[in-house]
Parts: structure tokens; sequence; C-alpha cells
């Protein structure tokens, strides 16, 4: 600052200020713009330059300031809980993910998002979208901004090479079921001599293959191994014992390689952000003949299945409600302004990221710009809409992410040879009764 050595102007710029808090405390002197502060919590400094970025540029007059602030969702429950109990900086709207909406959304810290003036309705969003963010008396209590469905990505020149063909339709006929990707996986595997596996590990299967399970981790207080989760326990024991898989843990280094790698890796199960965030910054290449960079397709796989996603909330306690419902209707779309509907639709062209709201899928997903190199001028938009239709997740709850966590865990030791399946379900359940000593277990 130009004035920083010179008291008498940092003096006068002192009073200068002070002057102006005070007629911003007295709303018949003046009003300070009319503007109320808000304070936003967000999981990422990326999402946070990304929400800074627009709302600096949109030519919308907002009715808020909006102060937003980047908190990993690992730290979230503690850092809420702090500010709450210290009564500062309490964050007025909030996102939220799969692994806590429930916690939440089944909260008395969550308002209902009609406390905001929002209307959010299954026609005007992905149905499961909303299913996620409705409580237990049914009241929608968060907004869902990105849409993050499940996709299966593959390797084309791998797919030419053992299975004779690259066109998508193919094969997506190939991997169309759990049976089809195992004999798929067989295979390939014979084909390439055992050089190139169908998955770099477990974990890649996890959430797809549980995603059509009709029965929640709890219910009545109780664990329930139900015959789904038998099912993938059997499965994955199949693809690892025949070596049709590695044994890498996502976002591994081992995990990671396998992207760029030339032959190790046919496929991984993956999403819009995972494509836009991770799989083309480690592909070894930004145009294609670099690395793995265009030599990828898409499909939809055996599953449709919700990888993530996120969700805007505000605080029940929140003293700027109305502040809070024209934030998060400016990105997600809960209006019927068309020109805020248009400042949602600029957002997710400018992002690429998949919307929560099927009004604003349905306008720009078959714009020419997601006819991505990356993925041979696939346009991904359109293909993740087609999942996002069929997704459910109406079995979810407060204990998921703790309890498939811990499933994780050992189907990993499985599927690494340190531990036999049956003494994997025996070590899962033992642990789930010790983190969660009023679960019954079985």
């Amino acid at each position: 600052m130009i004035f920083s050595g010179n008291k008498f102007l940092r003096r006068i710029i002192s009073l200068v200020m002070t002057a102006a808090m005070i007629l911003c405390m007295c709303p018949l002197l003046a009003s300070c713009g009319g503007k109320s502060k808000i304070i936003v919590w967000v999981y990422s400094e990326e999402y946070r330059s990304e929400l800074e970025e627009f709302l600096n540029t949109t030519p919308l007059d907002l009715s808020f300031e909006a102060s937003i602030r980047a908190v990993n969702s690992a730290d979230f429950e503690a850092e809420l809980n702090k500010a709450i109990e210290n009564g500062e900086d309490i964050p007025d709207v909030f996102m939220l993910s799969p692994d806590n909406i429930k916690k939440y959304i089944d909260s008395d810290l969550t308002a209902d998002v009609a406390e905001l003036g929002l209307e959010v309705t299954p026609d005007k969003y992905f149905p499961y979208v909303v299913e996620a963010a409705t409580d237990q008396h049914g009241a929608v209590k968060a907004v869902g901004w990105q849409a993050d469905p499940g996709i299966f990505m593959y390797r084309r020149s791998m797919a030419k090479a053992y299975l004779g063909t690259d066109n998508p339709d193919q094969i997506q006929t190939m991997v169309s079921s759990w049976d089809h990707f195992y004999e798929t996986a067989q295979k390939i595997s014979q084909q390439s001599e055992g050089k190139t596996r169908m998955l770099a590990g477990q974990e890649d299967m996890l959430k797809p293959f549980l995603s059509s399970d009709d029965q929640p981790w709890v219910k009545d207080g109780s664990l329930v191994f139900s015959p789904r989760k038998q099912a993938y326990v059997n499965y994955m024991q199949k693809m690892s014992s025949e070596h049709l898989m590695y044994t890498a843990e996502q976002w591994s280094e081992a995990w990671i390689t396998g992207i760029s790698d030339t032959q190790s890796v046919f496929g991984y199960f993956s999403s819009g952000i995972c494509m836009l965030y991770v799989m083309k910054k480690a592909c070894g290449g930004k145009m294609k003949g670099e690395g793995s960079y265009g030599d990828w397709a898409v499909v939809p796989g055996p599953a449709n299945y919700c990888w993530g996603g996120s969700w805007f909330a505000a605080y029940s306690g929140s003293n700027n409600k109305s502040e809070a419902g024209d934030f998060i209707s400016l990105f997600t779309a809960c209006t019927e302004d068309e020109t805020r509907m248009d400042q949602s639709i600029r957002y997710f062209r400018t992002t690429g990221e998949f919307a929560a709201s099927s009004e604003v899928v349905t306008q720009i997903r078959f714009d020419p710009q997601f006819e991505d190199s990356f993925i041979g001028g696939q346009n991904y938009y359109h293909q993740l809409s087609v999942v996002a239709r069929n997704v459910s997740m109406s079995h979810m709850t407060t204990y998921d992410s703790e309890i498939g966590g811990i499933f994780n865990t050992y189907m990993n030791q499985c599927a690494g040879g340190l531990k036999t399946s049956e003494q994997a379900v025996s070590d899962f359940k033992t642990s789930v009764k010790v983190a969660f000593p009023e679960i019954s277990v079985d």
C-alpha cells in the first residue's frame, strides 16, 4: 500500500473507514449498497476460485457479498461444530457431498429450502439429486449443484487390439452386465497374454456394483450384509484370483500411473469430474498422440450409479436466508428467472462440469464444446445425461461413508491376497461393531 509509511495519511484513512462503517450501521444515513455479507463454505480451493470468478463476472445485481472459504471435507464436521460453538464465522451456505449429505439433511442444522424462497422439484432435477436432499419428513434441505453420474472409460487402442473394435456401441454391449464385464475381462487377459487387466483395482467396481443393492448398510439399528454385498465379495474375489484386475488403491500412485501406461489397464470407472480433473491431468499429454490423450472412450458400463456430486444447503440459524437462497439459486437453476437460469447455464458451459439441473443439461448437452478430443470426439455430457436419469440414491444412510470405507479396506486386503473373503467379511463386521456400538451386528 503506497501510504503505509505515512502516519498522517494512515490516520486520515482510518478516520474515513470508521466514518464509512458508522454510515453502514445506520440505515437512515446510508445503506452501503444494501448488500448483506454471507459466508459460504466449499470443499476445495478450486471450487472457491471458480465461484469467486463467476460472481465477479456476473452482470446480475446480487443481493449479497459472499466470503467464500475452502474447508476440506474431512475437516468439515469439526470446523462447523467449532464455528457454531464459538458463534463466529458460521457459514450461511455450505457444500455437501454424498459422504455427508444424509447426516446434515436429517439434522436440525440445515434449513428447508422453502425458508430460502426456493422450490426444488424432481421434474427440474435428476430425481436422485432431490432424493438425496430430502429428509425423513419429506422436506428438501439442499439444492443439487453438480451431479456426478458414473461412466466407464476404456482405452481405444487396447479395445481394437484385444476385442477387435473400439466402437463405443459395440464395447458397451460387451460390458453391459457384470457377467459380460467379466467375460470381456477374461478375453482381454487372454488376448494380451496377461499384460493387460480390466481394472486398476477393486475399488473402481465397488460403487457401481452396489448401486443396485436394494438394502441400505443399516436398517432398524442393525447392519445389513445383503445378498448383493455378498455377491460383490464373490465377484471381486473371482476377478482378483484370475488376475483380471490389479490391486491398486484408488487415487494411489499405482492407480494414477495406469492412466498413462501404454499396456497395463484397460479401463476405469469414472465420471465427468474425474475425467476433467484427474484423468486428463494424469494421461501424460495434452493432444492426441501424447501419452494416452485421445485414446479413451466413454460408455455407460454395467451399472447406473452416482460417483459423487455436490449440493448447497443453508445453515438453519442463518440471519441471511434470503441472501443464502439468492446465492444458491444463482448456481443451481432453482428459479423461474430466465436471467438467472442463463447465468447457471453459463457456469456449466464454462467449467464443463455436469449440472444437477436436468433443465440446464437439456439445454446444453449437445453443445459441440462437449465433444472432447480426450475421448476421441465423443460428447461426454450427453453420455452422462443418459446415466443420470437412471441413478437411484434411495437407500442412503448417515453411516454409508464410514461403513463403506471400512468395507473397502477389507476388500482391498482380500484383493491383495492378505485375507480370505470369509476372513475379510468377518473382520469387517467386527470393525463395524467396534466403530458403531449402537449398531447390532450379527
